[in-house]
């Protein structure tokens, strides 16, 4: 397969960027770092990553970006779809670490869904630009062994979702994760380069590297390298 070119775009409210967060909350997510519970970290960060988000847009009528985001374990709990972040409630915003098992392949679907849901509303923008606008951008999180089933067939379809900019970038992201079970990340991701496995103190840290990718406009491989080892 060739090797896709990451070009760098920044988002505007007529280019807006499509950004997914899909993360695990599993029994596993309650085990304690150094930095505290790996789901206190996840609901902590990812409500700051919000609030950025929600301050760029300040004074604007449009909004630079479209939110997806969902909690998963033995089934997926959407939190936002299709949402300015301003429309996202900071009290949904909650990892609790009580949904049983890792049910990959039900996450990727609803993730499929969803990005195709927001890219619709993105086109219906008066005069929006989708070639001149980001990639969409897939982050997900997960510490654990997917107890789901063949996670190939959905995993592709969420990278194929048709995008006149460019292509879906997926990241995957595991959270301190048994190297035996990696390889599942790796057919995740838009790139196995794509797909990395942080340590989970690092956690709160990388999503708020997030916040700062998106904001420069750089590529997913940018956030990537800062924890590559």
């Amino acid at each position: 397969m060739p090797v896709q070119k990451l070009t760098n775009k920044k988002a505007t409210a007529r280019s807006p960027q499509v950004v997914t967060l899909i993360v695990d909350d599993s029994g596993s997510m309650s085990a304690t770092t150094a930095e505290g519970p790996k789901n206190e970290q996840a609901t902590s960060a990812t409500k700051q990553l919000v609030m950025t988000m929600q301050s760029w847009n300040q004074g604007s009528t449009g909004s630079r970006y479209i939110l997806n985001i969902a909690k998963f374990g033995s089934s997926t709990i959407p939190i936002a779809e299709a949402s300015k972040p301003e429309a996202v409630s900071l009290n949904n915003l909650v990892f609790a670490a009580d949904s049983g098992g890792t049910e990959m392949p039900e996450a990727l679907a609803w993730a499929s869904q969803a990005l195709q849901k927001a890219l619709s509303e993105c086109r219906k923008i008066p005069g929006y630009a989708e070639e001149g606008s980001p990639n969409p951008l897939v982050l997900f999180f997960s510490d654990g062994e997917n107890t789901g089933g063949d996670v190939g067939p959905v995993a592709k379809a969420l990278k194929s979702i048709p995008f006149s900019g460019g292509a879906v970038d997926v990241v995957a992201v595991g959270i301190g994760m048994d190297q035996k079970d990696f390889p599942v990340m790796e057919g995740i991701a838009s790139r196995p380069d794509l797909s990395v496995n942080i340590d989970p103190k690092d956690l709160a840290e990388f999503i708020a590297d997030v916040g700062a990718t998106l904001q420069k406009g750089e590529s997913p491989e940018t956030l990537i390298k800062k924890y590559d080892s």
